[in-house]
């Protein structure tokens, strides 16, 4: 943790904030690496149904999220499951089209420009404090500087 919060619901915030932003630091990992990231994000598990830290996830990834009707954990290997059949291989051309035919989306969160805009600083802070302990490469932060605006 970076500074000292104000309380325990400040805590709460940056625990929170602190999460999406490794998910986010993951997402420039893949990225280094030459993975695709583009594509519809679906968010799965028992915290879809909290609208602050999905909004924050959104806000923070700046990105629209998908959520489904049902969000249980297992969803995302039973979609990987459906396609490892021999009739189906597992592209990320198959997934998607698989993942249409069994997730209904419920909702779709949008992330907000505003706090996009404002959480890129905190990100960066952030990332460039886990290279400065040497918990990250030097070239991770250089990606993370890179995608961020």
């Amino acid at each position: 943790m970076l500074g000292a919060p104000a309380g325990e619901i400040a805590l709460y915030a940056a625990l929170l904030q602190g999460v999406a932003f490794v998910e986010r630091l993951c997402f420039d990992s893949l990225d280094m690496l030459g993975a695709t990231i583009s594509g519809d994000l679906t968010f799965t598990g028992g915290a879809t149904r909290s609208r602050y830290w999905c909004q924050l996830r959104a806000d923070i990834l700046g990105r629209p999220v998908r959520l489904p009707e049902n969000a249980e954990p297992a969803l995302g290997m039973a979609v990987l499951a459906a396609c490892n059949s021999k009739a189906r291989s597992v592209s990320e051309r198959r997934v998607s089209g698989v993942a249409r035919e069994m997730i209904r989306i419920h909702d779709v969160v949008i992330p907000r420009p505003d706090r996009v805009a404002r959480l890129h600083e905190p990100y960066l802070r952030l990332v460039e404090e886990l290279a400065r302990r040497g918990w990250i490469p030097p070239a991770l932060r250089e990606q993370a500087e890179k995608r961020t605006p």
